[in-house]
């Protein structure tokens, strides 16, 4: 009864830090929305503002731009011929260029007459303190009431977070569904039952719809985790079959939905050419004068998207993707070598930081990153990895999961070895940033108060605040 009377209070501090967090996150994502209020939308950003409103409208998900704008092309026949294509303002056509649920959510506000782009960037912002209480909530789950705090603050004023919010960009949706398939990773991690794959496995399918390349998060961890439970084979192998089960149920509906509006087989989206052929041509293998899009992506890059067969048919977005996709490889196997040895190591070099990385900054603003947040995110990113590298010590020192909240950073830079370098795709990984830096701050705090002995019982991680490995150790953190 004691220990329920002094945990109680503890629980309410931290639910009354949490919140003032919470507030001190919304209010820079708000001031920040309302001071860059004249600035237009921009690609992507454009596309799911748009797309969230038509889905409102009962149209279903279709490509915006042909439905609002409709084109007029002249395009060159197989026999050499000319023609004139025209498709008109009101043309449907089915889309799966992106996942879905940052636009369902985004449709959820426009359906209540919330549509505008300044209101879609608040209520972007309001799912981006998701993530602020998700990463109190891990933190609090990892060790302490105090690392969760910490955690919360960190992912709160990290501009590299928060820029996403107020920019419409799916990065936001994706970092929360992150956050959460970490915290169930966790869980499962240290108690691998059925019960907690299957919440892991949905927090990791709705990761996926997402942004599609977080998808191997989920089963890579369940698997390491399985390997490492002291059970029999055949739970083990049982319990990975209902994770698959549950993921693949939370995906059908889209992937089912694609397939049967589509004329190309794809799972979660058909983006994948139009990234590959932005990313491999001369341009981005052997730059300009300047050598500033190595490693990157470019526009023009290739031939022009070729959106009619040779005869004049208009063809559908996964038809088109898969052109500009076998254009694409074309090229990388013709260029391997300067791929592997060049290219590359530029595309880590600039998500990482590590290449260019002031030119690769000016191109996040060119790419309708607003400057002032870009070059925030950059030296509190610069500020942080050193306490990051620290974290990852630390954590693998007391023998605590590193895996669990490393594997992002190794995921992203495959993305980026894969596709092209840029520091939006690298969104997954700030969790691991957050987090590790985190751990290494809440240890300092740790030291400085032992060196001044002032260490009071329940202060330190352990004592009376550390969870326990087990089942309940996330209902212990409010989930």
């Amino acid at each position: 009864m004691t220990g329920q009377r002094a945990r109680a209070p503890r629980s309410s501090r931290f639910a009354f830090g949490l919140a003032l967090i919470c507030l001190l996150g919304l209010g820079i994502r708000i001031g920040f929305i309302v001071s860059e209020h004249d600035s237009k939308l921009g690609g992507d950003a454009i596309y799911y503002h748009k797309a969230a409103n038509l889905l409102a409208d009962g149209k279903g998900f279709i490509d915006p731009f042909r439905y609002l704008y409709g084109s007029e092309e002249t395009i060159t026949l197989a026999s050499g011929e000319t023609k004139t294509i025209t498709i008109p303002v009101g043309h449907v056509e089915p889309t799966a260029g992106h996942p879905p649920v940052y636009v369902v959510y985004l449709a959820a506000f426009s359906k209540l007459g919330i549509r505008s782009a300044t209101s879609h960037k608040v209520a972007s912002a309001f799912l981006g303190i998701a993530a602020v209480v998700l990463a109190g909530l891990l933190g609090r789950a990892l060790r302490s009431d105090r690392l969760g705090l910490i955690a919360a603050f960190i992912t709160a004023v990290y501009a590299n977070v928060w820029v996403n919010d107020i920019v419409l960009m799916s990065e936001t949706a994706a970092i929360v569904m992150a956050f959460a398939a970490t915290l169930f990773g966790l869980r499962f991690w240290r108690s691998p039952t059925i019960r907690n794959g299957a919440w892991f496995a949905l927090a990791g399918a709705l990761a996926a719809l997402s942004r599609a390349e977080l998808l191997l998060y989920m089963p890579l961890i369940g698997a390491v985790a399985l390997l490492r439970a002291q059970l029999p084979w055949s739970r083990r192998i049982g319990t990975y079959g209902v994770m698959g089960l549950v993921c693949l149920a939370a995906l059908a509906p889209w992937v089912i939905r694609n397939n049967l509006v589509m004329e190309e087989s794809l799972t979660l989206s058909d983006g994948a050419g139009t990234v590959l052929v932005q990313a491999n041509c001369d341009r981005t293998y052997y730059g300009d004068e300047q050598g500033d899009h190595i490693g990157g992506w470019y526009l023009y890059c290739g031939s022009r998207t070729q959106p009619y067969g040779p005869n004049g048919e208009l063809l559908d977005e996964s038809q088109r993707d898969k052109v500009v996709r076998e254009q694409a490889l074309a090229y990388i196997r013709s260029h391997t070598t300067r791929l592997v040895t060049v290219v590359v190591p530029a595309r880590i070099g600039r998500m990482w930081g590590l290449y260019r990385p002031i030119v690769q900054m000016r191109t996040e603003i060119v790419e309708r990153r607003p400057a002032v947040p870009t070059w925030i995110g950059f030296w509190q990113y610069v500020f942080l990895m050193p306490f990051v590298i620290a974290g990852v010590v630390i954590q693998w020192r007391r023998r605590e999961p590193v895996l669990v909240l490393l594997l992002w950073a190794a995921l992203v830079t495959f993305t980026a070895a894969t596709t092209f370098g840029n520091i939006r795709y690298r969104t997954a990984a700030e969790i691991s940033i957050v987090m590790f830096a985190t751990i290494s701050f809440d240890a300092i705090w740790s030291a400085i108060r032992r060196r001044w002995g002032r260490t009071s019982v329940g202060s330190e991680p352990g004592v009376g605040v550390k969870h326990e490995p087990g089942p309940g150790l996330l209902e212990g953190a409010g989930v």
